[in-house]
């Protein structure tokens, strides 16, 4: 019995060790998957049209509305949201900021 026992131990020091970590992983995954799809937005800008964007990132918003973390995580939430609102903030400014710099150059 004290072999099977002292095994047992073994090999649950470590697996306790290991939990911790894949679990704030699969927690912060949830957020982070997102930052993807703000950065392929981000990156579209001027390239495509921002009516196109502003779409994308609010099914994006939308979709961010849903996701459910522990109270622990939910500043990284959050900052994700206020990212949003940021690149949001820059896709309405772009139309202006370029004509304005077409203004100061006529």
């Amino acid at each position: 019995m004290w072999p099977v026992l002292v095994s047992i131990i073994a090999i649950l020091i470590p697996l306790s060790r290991a939990l911790p970590p894949l679990y704030q992983f699969r927690i912060r995954r949830r957020i982070f998957r997102w930052y993807a799809q703000l950065r392929d937005v981000e990156e579209a800008m001027g390239s495509q049209p921002n009516d196109e964007l502003l779409a994308r990132l609010g099914e994006i918003e939308s979709r961010v509305e849903h996701v459910t973390v522990p109270l622990s995580y939910a500043d990284e939430l959050y900052s994700l949201r206020s990212h949003i609102q940021m690149v949001r903030a820059r896709l309405v400014a772009a139309p202006q900021a370029a004509v304005a710099g077409q203004v100061a150059v006529a």
